[in-house]
């Protein structure tokens, strides 16, 4: 992992590029492996050519492009650090530094831990809610087929009491009428139940027209009977 965990807040720039910012836990974590293994590099390089102060220069150059700029307070401990060139404070500076580098390492881990179960949790929360609208929307249309059968279920008894009364054409008429509302709830998530409906309509209208369209009125004169 990283030197400092603020590694994350600056994107490599190089030849190559290090990819676009993202939200994304385990890309993030690519991201500033990426990074981790320029600066190392960098700084192991400049090490080995230590006699050679413009490898070191542009060497430590790079690996500085990577990290955030120190504040003056932790500029001025160095530099006093240096000037007291003392081999034990050196040590325990990168003792200091091998343990935060194994808790941000554990730190990070957890999170990514803590991400993938957490997008574990809201994939199962999404699915079921998806199924809760599933089962809404089927309770509906349930409870519209219920409705329409019942209206159907009334025209077919009316049909049937016209039937036995001898009312065949009324009793034809509340036959086609009830098949017609009885058939609609299976059109209904379908576009041909608006159609379905409006033809429904159509119908009974015309039977309807069809058979008072020839019936005298009843305010008619009447032909005397001839004889």
């Amino acid at each position: 992992m990283t030197l400092l965990a603020l590694v994350a807040c600056t994107p490599a720039q190089d030849t190559n590029g290090t990819g676009t910012p993202t939200a994304d836990l385990g890309t993030l974590g690519t991201q500033i492996d990426k990074a981790d293994q320029r600066v190392a590099a960098a700084v192991t390089i400049a090490r080995e050519n230590a006699d050679k102060p413009d490898v070191v220069k542009a060497e430590t150059g790079v690996a500085l492009a990577y990290l955030p700029k120190p504040d003056a307070q932790t500029l001025d401990y160095v530099r006093n650090r240096v000037t007291r060139a003392n081999p034990e404070e050196y040590k325990r500076a990168e003792d200091a530094g091998r343990k935060l580098l194994a808790v941000i390492d554990a730190n990070f881990a957890k999170a990514e831990q803590d991400a993938a179960k957490n997008k574990a949790a809201l994939d199962n929360a999404n699915k079921q809610i998806a199924a809760l609208k599933a089962e809404v929307e089927q309770v509906r249309t349930e409870g519209i087929r219920n409705a329409f059968a019942v209206g159907a279920g009334v025209c077919f008894l009316a049909a049937l009491a016209m039937g036995l009364l001898g009312q065949y054409l009324r009793a034809s008429v509340a036959f086609l009428v009830g098949a017609g509302i009885g058939g609609l709830p299976y059109l209904f998530a379908s576009p041909y139940f608006l159609p379905g409906v409006g033809g429904l309509v159509l119908l009974v209208v015309g039977l309807v027209w069809l058979h008072y369209r020839n019936r005298p009125c009843p305010d008619a004169p009447q032909e005397a009977p001839k004889g």
